[in-house]
């Protein structure tokens, strides 16, 4: 785009040739062309002048043109002379004409360039703030990457020191050979236990990996919810003992197609999240219904509920807002294991507004992970399309695969 940045004179020189070579043309062919005609092809100069020199060479390029036109074009020829009523008119209204052209089209030109000007601003600006955009995210990336570097560092020397420290005393206190043999077997069930809580600490960190790498399979098939139900209750009687338990499932359940041992342990780490924070004694409902094309579960305690603001950041890995022990994967991993069902989970006041409902569905048929056919799901629920984050974690000894025991906070 031309922006008029040469000097004067050869803007000027350019706007006589662009005149001069059309005239020379014309006045050859004048026998041949109406006025009318000629004065239309004179404009064409002015406005090729206008868009290319500038306002100022435009308007020298009219009053060129229009003397130009009156002597060449109107009689008597090659005078300035003008004898008849009509040739004033025709050579005022031509002279109005090239010169309100040539401004107009220099006018417009000139918008041109400024919008072209405006637009690379724009261009200059849109990407500083893309930059800058980048920038803030990554600084923020950061900034998360450090945080979860600190929860992590704080939950490994808690849940690894602890145990080693344990194993440790009780092996030294065994060695030491100072022991009855009544306190040798509880020293013995100790590292058992401590071991045990390790490996569970473990295998916690692996599967949490897993899901978030989208790496576990589903051993998918037809399933009774009540087989499910059962199964999870069974696993965690000894965490259930002295809650009364209550199970309310609706009759004629479609089986929906899940990996069966997966959604077992969803459910048992709510029932361990339940017994943990309900108190003793306190009731434990889990249901089962059906709602459109979705198996819903829920296990409802009687514990102290948990926050509105809250309810989202209980499904963020090493979450954990209380005092009661543990990592802070449980309901990172149950919330993997939903997602990867295509389902969604969140949390509801209890029955009456009093304890805590963790609540999650799973497609019957036809969802897509990530999907379900549910459009009234609660604001805090959480689906595959949500990145994985949450709670607390440990694995069932005799299970080889995800077990989970979380907490609510």
């Amino acid at each position: 785009m031309i922006s008029w940045s040469g000097r004067w004179p050869f803007r000027y020189l350019v706007a006589t040739i662009a005149v001069a070579l059309p005239i020379a043309v014309l006045e050859k062919l004048r026998p041949d062309l109406s006025q009318t005609s000629i004065a239309l092809i004179l404009v064409l100069p002015v406005i090729l002048v206008a868009v290319t020199q500038g306002r100022d060479a435009a308007l020298y390029a009219s009053i060129l043109v229009g003397l130009s036109f009156n002597f060449f074009f109107i009689g008597p020829y090659y005078s300035f002379l003008i004898t008849r009523p009509e040739d004033v008119v025709a050579f005022v209204v031509f002279v109005t004409t090239a010169v309100l052209v040539g401004q107009l089209s220099s006018r417009l030109e000139k918008r041109v360039l400024l919008t072209e000007k405006q637009s690379q601003e724009l261009v200059h600006v849109r990407g500083k703030f893309e930059r800058a955009a980048a920038q803030a995210a990554e600084a923020d990336a950061l900034r998360k990457s450090e945080q979860l570097k600190t929860a992590l560092l704080d939950a490994v020397t808690h849940d690894l020191r602890t145990p080693l420290t344990s194993i440790k005393a009780a092996i030294s206190t065994i060695r030491a050979g100072s022991v009855t043999p009544e306190v040798q077997r509880e020293l013995f069930e100790v590292i058992e236990e401590e071991s045990d809580r390790l490996n569970h600490f473990i295998q916690g960190m692996m599967d949490l990996a897993k899901l978030q790498a989208g790496e576990v399979t589903l051993a998918s098939r037809n399933v009774a919810p009540e087989e499910m139900v059962e199964d999870a209750l069974l696993r965690a009687g000894p965490l259930l003992d002295g809650h009364p338990v209550e199970v309310a499932i609706s009759s004629s359940l479609p089986p929906p197609r899940v990996d069966p041992r997966l959604i077992s342990q969803v459910i048992f780490t709510l029932l361990e999240n339940a017994a943990k924070y309900s108190g003793p004694s306190a009731k434990i409902t889990v249901s089962v219904r059906q709602k459109e094309n979705n198996i819903c579960f829920a296990v409802d305690d009687e514990g102290p509920g948990i926050p509105t603001e809250l309810r989202g950041k209980v499904f963020e890995k090493f979450f954990r807002a209380g005092f009661q022990p543990g990592l802070g994967m449980g309901l990172a991993i149950a919330r993997g294991i939903v997602q990867a069902h295509g389902g969604k989970i969140w949390i509801e006041d209890g029955p009456e507004r009093k304890g805590t409902s963790v609540q999650f569905m799973i497609p019957l048929h036809g969802a897509l992970p990530g999907q379900s056919s549910d459009n009234h799901t609660p604001e805090n629920a959480v689906s595959a399309r949500d990145v994985l984050q949450s709670d607390d974690v440990a694995t069932s000894p005799d299970s080889s695969s995800i077990a989970t025991r979380g907490e609510h906070s």
